[in-house]
């Protein structure tokens, strides 16, 4: 059996999509006969907790565990209200913002670099591992893993599941650019560096083969598809985290123009927002104006979330609504996918969650901007739910489920070693 050693900030009981990608594929890796070690975090500060999923950790995998020193996160303790935060205009906060941007490299996880770099070298000597897996963000893997490589010359796999220098949360900070250059040159140096890459999805990769030329996409998936049942509602439903920068605004006037329009849409519509949102989004005027119809939720673990999901008549994906940021394939979309209901997607056109959604059938993608033919599409998918003819004849999803897109990755790491 051929040895992996993974490297990963989130894993259970950290909650949020972060951590599903590498949850399921080392499942189904070690099924595919690979041996995998795991090393995570002893006492991270996790945003989300979801003890649930700890259940899905394969018996098979060794997790060696390190303790991590995290610098205090002020802004969450004393701003709960406002995860986002960079928005926030007093001088408290922006001093906060400028320290996280730029003292902080390559972020706050920068502490557990040394230890993790010395124990996980140590380690993969002894035990003669064939592979390291490094998963970001938080980018600080990849660094551990470059000491690695550096120090071992064992085989490095980098995954990226979000862009490094072009990570959006970058474009608004007040970051130098002295920093910006910093994470440049640090880009490049682990993806010249390393072995192999992964991203997960076709705009990255075809950006990242510029600097390596064995990179390779390798999207998120889902697990299984999910049954789901009727109800008398026409319930619209948003999971995960929605930032300020995600906030559809055309969908809640939309909303309240139809609501205004049509009684019985009023009457039947109802928006679950599950999970965490801005205080910019909470207290959105177009959304306070359909009150009656919308409920925000907190985080719900996998199994009530997949309950909610089984009622769902439609699905709403929100991309960045920033220029130029149209690499990035929200986790949530394979989950979407695995309901078989339609998917109300806000994303720049021509991305690549435009062309999954197309490719599947599984949806309409709109602009920010589109307002006259999102409220066409909305009317559509409403007269087919009181027609009760509101599921869809996706097609091609298989190739999405994480069972499948492990055979795939197997085959990655096998030439990588080879």
């Amino acid at each position: 059996m051929k040895k992996i050693l993974l490297i990963t900030y989130y894993w259970p009981p950290a909650g949020g999509s972060g951590v599903q990608r590498w949850l399921n594929f080392s499942k189904y890796l070690v099924e595919l006969g690979w041996n995998i070690t795991v090393l995570v975090p002893d006492n991270p500060s996790y945003p989300i907790i979801d003890n649930s999923i700890s259940k899905s950790i394969s018996s098979s995998l060794e997790v060696i565990k390190v303790p991590i020193f995290e610098p205090v996160n002020i802004l969450n303790r004393s701003n709960k209200k406002n995860r986002d935060h960079i928005n926030s205009s007093g001088l408290f906060y922006k001093i906060i913002l400028w320290i996280r941007s730029n003292l902080f490299f390559p972020d706050s996880r920068m502490f557990w670099i040394n230890k993790v770099s010395k124990l996980a070298s140590s380690y993969v000597i002894k035990n003669n591992i064939d592979c390291i897996i490094t998963t970001a963000p938080p980018f600080s893997t990849h660094v551990i893993g470059y000491n690695i490589k550096l120090k071992t010359n064992v085989k490095w796999i980098t995954d990226f599941r979000d862009p490094w220098s072009d990570f959006f949360p970058f474009k608004q900070l007040p970051m130098s650019n002295i920093i910006k250059e910093r994470h440049l040159k640090w880009e490049q140096k682990c993806l010249t560096y390393c072995d192999t890459v992964l991203t997960t999805s076709p705009s990255l990769t075809k950006t990242y083969l510029k600097a390596n030329k064995n990179t390779h996409t390798v999207t998120n998936g889902y697990e299984a598809v999910i049954k789901t049942e009727p109800t008398d509602k026409f319930v619209v439903l948003y999971t995960g985290v929605m930032k300020s920068v995600q906030n559809p605004q055309n969908l809640w006037i939309v909303l309240k123009e139809l609501c205004m329009e049509n009684k019985d849409f009023s009457k039947d519509l109802l928006v679950d927002l599950i999970g965490d949102f801005d205080s910019s989004i909470v207290n959105d005027n177009y959304i306070k104006s359909l009150s009656s119809n919308v409920r925000f939720k907190g985080y719900l673990d996998v199994v009530n979330l997949k309950e909610q999901l089984k009622k769902a008549e439609v699905l709403l994906l929100s991309s960045v609504n920033l220029e130029g940021v149209n690499n990035i394939i929200p986790g949530k979309l394979f989950l979407y996918l695995s309901v078989k209901k339609p998917i109300l997607a806000f994303s720049a056109l021509d991305s690549d969650v435009e062309n999954i959604i197309n490719e599947t059938k599984s949806g309409r993608v709109f602009d920010y901007s589109n307002k006259v033919e999102l409220k066409k599409y909305i009317l559509v998918l409403y007269n087919q739910f009181k027609a009760k003819h509101n599921s869809i004849d996706s097609i091609e999803i298989d190739k999405y489920s994480y069972k499948h897109l492990s055979k795939k990755l197997s085959d990655i790491i096998d030439k990588t070693i080879n």
